[in-house]
């Protein structure tokens, strides 16, 4: 699978070796890649990189990825996919009320992580070609 034009993923992560993870995934996708390791650096990356999709990876405590996505969902239009371990049922809704729009549960596959992006990412593109299609957040 690989995607036709380059697409900018901002990833939220304290965890290097997930960084390494992603990159050998999606570089040869067409991705490139910004990885920040704090809420502070994610919100200012956000806003002057202006990438197309984020990745938030949970690996800090649930509630402040939350207000991390409720903070980009303020200014912020790029899709969000959080990569997690928990797959429980209350913390997903909590991620998606919080503006999340995708949720994928460890253990995952490469080709599954690339097909939640694109399909993130083709979503995105038809709402941007389409003006009579509103986003609404």
């Amino acid at each position: 699978m690989t995607i036709a034009s380059p697409k900018r993923l901002l990833v939220l992560d304290q965890d290097t070796l997930g960084e390494n993870f992603l990159k050998h995934i999606l570089n040869p996708n067409g991705y490139e890649i910004i990885k920040v390791n704090s809420t502070a650096e994610g919100i200012a990356t956000s806003r002057s990189w202006n990438p197309d999709v984020i990745i938030i990876n949970i690996m800090q405590p649930a509630v402040n990825g939350w207000k991390l996505c409720k903070k980009l969902r303020e200014f912020c239009q790029a899709p969000i996919l959080v990569l997690a371990a928990v797959s429980d049922p209350n913390s997903i809704a909590h991620w998606l009320d919080a503006g999340a729009d995708d949720y994928l549960t460890r253990p995952f596959s490469s080709e599954m992580l690339v097909a939640h992006l694109q399909k993130l990412t083709r979503n995105t593109k038809i709402i941007q070609n389409n003006p009579s299609i509103s986003l609404i957040r």
